[in-house]
């Protein structure tokens, strides 16, 4: 899963990336080490009332003290980003799967239905509304500081001037930015949820590819030319994210189970299920595995077989169940599909389907698969998996 879950909001999950966590100490790091902070500390001192020299603050532990709190200060303020989206989301009865935090910003998955298409605008404004106010709140902080206090200047400015970046960055065309969807909820008016979508992100990717471009062949900054090269896959993952909701909106999972098996018992030995089934072990394949009661808990899968057969044969102690992965999630036939979906785009490898009788076995693979043959008999370009 994308993400440990820290805690909810309102019934929200609210997940916390490793990325964003990486950032504390490279935030100290990065003041102790006066490279490119000596420019916005340059900035800062010509934008406001203060002057601050870098000497002041780059002695003894210092750095990482404005660097934990510049970090904690962006982290709450990405964090009040995506609770006010969140608000008025709900608020119109949209609904919202969870708020991710992580080292390039925060995101909100929402439930793409007529509904939320209707009030995106309002959602999509909240969020940069709430960044302007960040940006003038810790500004008039910065303001109001006594100039005899350069630890505290340095941490309310930088915060400042990073909410300040956020919110114009924020405005830019690409997802999941804020003026990506702005766009696309004017878009839509005119349009479906998936053109507006598709020509928002065509969008997006072609700015992406030009700061890419600038960034490597006019200002050789690597960092920067990464960063834009990680929206343009987010701008993709959109269109894939958006085509895929609407068109699993109403469907089952149980649609896409292509075959079902009987559960093979986890005691089985594994030496009695190759006699007794004899497998192709030269092929891809996955047998659900069920414990006493006759509940999935996980997937035998071939190669786990393979590996066996040709280490191990003389260990005919060994039961399935210690061959199986429990790398699974089990659900219910009548499932959303787009559920199953997220679940095996973020979360697990397999997905057990448990019938009355049987289990169907679900991949990322398979799932693709028929989803793209699902759509191209509707008439729908296919979605590659993000």
């Amino acid at each position: 899963m994308r993400g440990v879950r820290f805690g909810s909001v309102w019934g929200v999950p609210v997940r916390i990336d490793i990325s964003l966590l990486l950032a504390l100490p490279v935030a100290g790091w990065w003041i102790q080490r006066g490279v490119s902070v000596r420019v916005w500390i340059d900035v800062l001192t010509a934008i406001s009332p203060h002057t601050l020299v870098y000497s002041e603050i780059d002695t003894g532990t210092t750095p990482w003290l404005i660097g934990g709190a510049v970090f904690f200060g962006f982290a709450l303020s990405l964090f009040v980003h995506e609770l006010a989206r969140v608000w008025v989301a709900r608020r119109h009865s949209v609904g919202v799967r969870y708020i991710l935090l992580w080292i390039f910003g925060g995101f909100s998955q929402f439930d793409y239905d007529s509904t939320y298409f209707e009030y995106e605008t309002r959602i999509a404004l909240s969020g940069t509304i709430v960044s302007a106010l960040l940006t003038v709140l810790f500004t008039a902080i910065l303001w109001l500081l006594p100039g005899t206090t350069p630890e505290f200047v340095a941490s309310f400015g930088l915060i400042a001037m990073f909410n300040g970046v956020i919110l114009v960055v924020n405005l830019l065309p690409i997802f999941p930015f804020d003026g990506a969807l702005l766009l696309r909820s004017l878009v839509v008016r005119v349009s479906s949820p998936r053109t507006a979508t598709r020509g928002v992100s065509l969008l997006g990717q072609l700015l992406a590819i030009g700061v890419i471009f600038y960034a490597a062949v006019v200002l050789g900054n690597v960092l920067l030319g990464l960063v834009a090269v990680f929206f343009y896959f987010s701008t993709v993952s959109e269109l894939q994210t958006v085509s895929n909701q609407l068109f699993l909106a109403d469907m089952p999972v149980s649609a896409f189970v292509r075959r079902k098996e009987e559960c093979v018992p986890s005691q089985t030995l594994v030496s009695d299920f190759l006699t007794d089934e004899q497998p192709n072990l030269d092929e891809l394949d996955d047998f659900p595995v069920c414990d006493r009661n006759g509940q999935p808990v996980g997937v035998l899968t071939t190669s786990s077989l393979r590996s066996w057969d040709e280490r191990a044969r003389s260990q005919n102690t060994t039961s399935v169940g210690k061959l199986a992965t429990e790398d699974v999630v089990i659900v219910r036939p009548d499932e959303n599909a787009f559920d199953v979906y997220l679940l095996l785009r973020e979360q697990t490898n397999y997905v057990l389907v448990s019938f009355p009788s049987s289990v169907g076995v679900l991949t990322k693979p398979d799932f693709l698969d028929m989803l793209e043959t699902r759509q191209q008999i509707a008439g729908i370009r296919p979605t590659s998996w993000p």
